[in-house]
């Protein structure tokens, strides 16, 4: 089995000196994905909204520094600083990828009908195609509504919009000349090059752990990134997954299924989760990577001693 890891994107994690040495430091720990988050614009408070990761991811909550910009343990979302950067997916991605040879960048996760699927999928093709296929867009619906009301998208129709998108994005990216009729979007004979370097596409990976969400990754993606999963519910849900994709007529078996953990996950958790269906790991950390190169080389063998290399013998 095999982990990644989301450390980078926010406050002093956002710089582009820390992204490029933090993914190469996971590169050479034998992670296997690095994976940025996603917020187009921060507000002080979200009375309109629910923070819905308040659960925590089902383990035990693990000790941050009192700075970090996004505390775990947390229930409204109120960043330590409403200032702090939060770097664009897209182009953060760019940036890791072209400082990289191996590993898969990821967005976790990108809220996609905050986008445009034609010049999302553009995007994303190019990056593909760049760097020999290691891109994955992590995506999900999206929870702050007051973000929706700052860029003019209706709230209530997200899940709808994102179904569309996903469909729209495949098939620009399938099809020599690509048609497509929705509710919110379509097109006919577009022609979108170029297309990405892996077959089908770049894999889509959904967030989220409600039954909207599991459809959307049983009827049209190709992962799923799920959060709140305690492991004891682990294995009654990724059966339900299952058979919703068999319903769908897809294989399961065909799904990347990949748990975000915290590194105080044990590794009897760890097998409990591969027993029960997950395919690999997403480690979540923020502010407990050191800026100096010596401190966060040491991090990074740490990992490699405690996660990274236990896991790939499970």
């Amino acid at each position: 089995m095999r982990i990644g890891i989301t450390c980078g994107g926010i406050g002093p994690y956002a710089s582009g000196d820390f992204m490029r040495r933090s993914v190469q430091a996971a590169e050479r720990a034998g992670f296997a994905h690095y994976w940025i988050p996603d917020h187009v614009v921060l507000f002080a408070s979200y009375p309109e909204s629910k923070y819905p990761y308040a659960g925590g991811s089902g383990q035990k909550t693990p000790d941050q520094n009192p700075d970090a910009p996004l505390q775990f343990g947390d229930d409204t979302f109120a960043l330590v600083d409403t200032t702090v950067a939060f770097a664009d997916p897209v182009v953060a991605m760019t940036w890791l990828a072209a400082a990289t040879t191996t590993i898969e960048i990821g967005s976790n996760v990108l809220i996609l009908p905050q986008r445009h699927p034609i010049i999302l999928a553009k995007e994303l093709a190019t990056l593909d195609a760049c760097c020999y296929g290691r891109i994955i867009l992590g995506a999900g619906a999206g929870w702050a509504k007051e973000d929706f009301d700052a860029l003019g998208v209706d709230f209530t129709k997200r899940g709808k919009i994102m179904n569309e998108m996903i469909s729209a994005m495949k098939t620009l990216w399938r099809d020599r000349a690509s048609s497509f009729e929705g509710e919110y979007f379509r097109f006919k004979d577009a022609f979108c090059y170029p297309k990405p370097a892996r077959p089908g596409g770049v894999p889509i990976f959904v967030g989220g752990e409600s039954k909207p969400a599991m459809r959307r990754v049983a009827q049209l993606a190709d992962g799923w990134l799920p959060y709140n999963l305690p492991v004891e519910n682990a294995p009654a849900v990724i059966a339900e997954l299952k058979a919703m994709t068999r319903d769908a007529g897809r294989d399961p078996k065909s799904l990347r299924l990949c748990k975000i953990v915290y590194e105080t996950a044990t590794l009897d958790d760890l097998k409990r989760y591969r027993d029960a269906g997950i395919t690999e790991f997403n480690l979540a950390t923020n502010g407990d990577i050191p800026i100096d190169d010596a401190g966060m080389e040491m991090k990074f063998r740490t990992w490699k001693e405690i996660l990274v290399d236990p896991i790939a013998k499970l």
